[in-house]
């Protein structure tokens, strides 16, 4: 199991998966927004997105996990 966590703290701007949705390594997952700058989220793993923790417009602190995929 993989968590998927954000780097920086920001405001998700979108989310690309949702749970049951297969991903493969350096697939965009979501994107958010931080320092005025927008930044893809690439998946480091291949599996199944088990669980999304996040909302689109959320704010996140950073070191927040945003989804796992198994």
């Amino acid at each position: 199991m993989m968590e998927i966590k954000t780097r920086v703290p920001g405001m998700v701007q979108e989310i690309f998966v949702k749970p049951g949705d297969q991903v493969k390594i350096k697939d965009v997952v979501a994107k958010m927004e931080a320092m005025k700058m927008v930044q893809s989220i690439l998946s480091p793993v291949e599996g199944e997105v088990v669980e999304v923790m996040v909302e689109q417009g959320e704010r996140v602190r950073g070191g927040a996990v945003l989804m796992v995929i198994e």
